[in-house]
């Protein structure tokens, strides 16, 4: 996992502002008990965290593309143009190809479960079994021990990301007088959640194809 440790460093710090946003939201608290704007401290916290996830898939992908392209390890579904692959310097072909994949990633958003799968199975197989198995080895959560339980819990927070961050968070039945309620329980349970993922994935996106299997995995 070294080659990966630089990527970790920066997700572990950004986990971090986020749970610190949260101290913020009790000191806010204690303050001004009553004041609706609490909230938006919380509601930070969780764009930081679900923002600091989505970053750390796209670095951790580049991170392994460049490197089963460097070693000539197999990988699926990801294809480069050949105008780039005839460069003759290494490190310029090295570099052109990194600059497309990231490129080519920067607008998908990873938080969405089918989409991390589909990139996920680019480098293995059954991403979202050895999610669970980790999941399990490590009794993180044992209510997550399902499948549907992780993706449909991963799905429901990139939905309430979206509220926050294109919507505002406003609910819109009520004509934009109030927002969607946030509370501090869920905020830490959506940060500890993310911050599993993130542990487990290195390993798992690192775990290499067998040779001569082209089967999809379905997100």
């Amino acid at each position: 996992m070294e080659r990966f440790g630089d990527a970790i460093r920066t997700f572990e710090h950004a986990i971090g502002r986020a749970r610190q946003l949260i101290n913020l939201y009790d000191a806010l608290y204690a303050l001004r008990r009553d004041d609706p704007a609490n909230d938006d401290a919380l509601r930070s916290a969780y764009f930081q965290a679900v923002s600091s996830f989505d970053f750390f898939v796209h670095e951790v992908s580049l991170i392994e593309a460049v490197h089963r392209f460097q070693n000539g390890i197999t990988t699926r579904n990801i294809s480069l143009p050949m105008e780039l692959m005839t460069i003759t310097d290494a490190e310029d072909r090295l570099n052109a190809a990194s600059a497309h994949i990231r490129k080519n990633n920067s607008y998908r958003a990873f938080v969405d479960p089918a989409k991390l799968a589909e990139l996920l199975s680019c480098y293995c197989e059954k991403p979202w079994q050895k999610m669970i198995d980790r999941i399990n080895e490590g009794k993180d959560a044992a209510y997550l021990s399902e499948e549907q339980g992780v993706k449909g819990q991963l799905r429901s927070i990139w939905k309430r990301r979206n509220q926050i961050a294109h919507e505002a968070d406003v609910n819109p039945t009520l004509a934009g007088i109030t927002l969607w309620p946030i509370d501090k329980p869920d905020t830490e349970m959506t940060i500890t959640f993310i911050a599993m993922l993130g542990e487990h994935l290195p390993h798992i996106i690192s775990e290499p194809l067998p040779e001569g299997n082209d089967d999809d995995e379905e997100g």
